[in-house]
């Protein structure tokens, strides 16, 4: 659906033609029907891949291609929708007319373009602003907007750049489950973005680029499950003074709403100490592998640069 291998650009800045390496070596690969997170700083190279992607800038070097065709061949433009990071449009014209227009751009005729842009609008919560002008819409109500004339066009994929970029938390979680359901669509969905939680509640695969360079790349929910950072620990049913006693005696434990929770590197610590609490009339709630979260891989990834796949 989409590849990229070893893309590579550099742009050459000031007088004295200074590089500045965007992207070094990329490579990801976007599966049919998944959602994919591409992840990074800001300044990573994640807008430079999508621009290439989309034939936008050319590549110094790597292959790159969308539904199985080359960049160069504009046979896959109209079953792509593209959402850029920062959406610039005609301010004098109202929402519905803007998204009528995306969908005349991609073949459909006006009286269904008119009823898509409707229907667009309102799937974007746009329903009660589409006739008013673009220049009296809101940052979020933009970032609505340009999703909308995303999917102008029914695309079988979509490129999104920073779609929660300019959102509320209402915002943000409309959007979420508005890609949520372009998966359950059977569509597919590329975005870029530094918002991790969201990537935990959306992603099936996700990239990690910095520097230009890439990270890690995989299934989220493997890299998750492979990154378990020692045992955690949770008993309830001890009094206040020996819960406070247990936490003393641990460097990473806490009491909190009656139960101590405790993390241990080693498996035989953590075995030990909730034996031990459990003979003094403890009851064990929980003993199990302490998972990572994305944020921890995701900064670990940043700081070693290795790159695993």
């Amino acid at each position: 659906m989409v590849r990229v291998r070893a893309f590579s650009k550099t742009f050459y800045v000031g007088l004295r033609r200074k590089p500045s390496y965007a992207a070094r070596d990329i490579s990801l690969e976007v599966q049919p029907g998944e959602i994919f997170g591409f992840l990074g700083p800001n300044g990573a190279g994640k807008t430079t891949t999508i621009k290439a992607l989309l034939g936008l800038i050319r590549p110094d070097q790597g292959e790159l291609s969308l539904l199985g065709h080359a960049i160069s061949d504009p046979a896959w433009r109209a079953r792509v929708g593209y959402m850029p990071e920062h959406p610039t449009f005609y301010d004098y014209l109202t929402g519905h007319e803007l998204v009528t227009w995306f969908a005349r751009l991609s073949g459909v005729n006006r009286i269904d373009a008119e009823k898509e842009a409707r229907a667009l609008l309102e799937r974007v919560g746009l329903s009660q602003a589409m006739n008013r002008r673009l220049r009296g819409y809101s940052k979020g109500m933009l970032q609505r907007t340009g999703l909308a004339t995303a999917l102008a066009g029914s695309p079988s994929l979509l490129i999104l750049d920073e779609p929660m970029t300019g959102l509320d938390p209402i915002g943000r979680r409309d959007i979420r489950e508005l890609i949520m359901s372009l998966k359950a669509e059977g569509k597919t969905v590329l975005y870029s973005t530094h918002i991790l939680s969201d990537v935990e509640m959306t992603c099936d695969r996700v990239g990690i680029i910095n520097k230009g360079a890439s990270v890690r790349t995989g299934r989220l929910d493997e890299i998750l499950g492979q990154t378990a950072r020692g045992y955690q620990v949770v008993v309830s049913g001890l009094g206040p003074e020996a819960l406070a006693r247990a936490a003393a005696e641990q460097a990473e434990a806490e009491v909190r709403e009656g139960k101590i929770e405790a993390l241990f590197t080693e498996r035989a610590a953590a075995w030990d100490f909730a034996s031990h609490l459990v003979a003094a009339g403890g009851v064990l709630e929980r003993f199990e592998p302490h998972r990572d979260t994305l944020e921890g891989i995701f900064m670990r990834s940043l700081a070693t640069g290795e790159y695993k796949e």
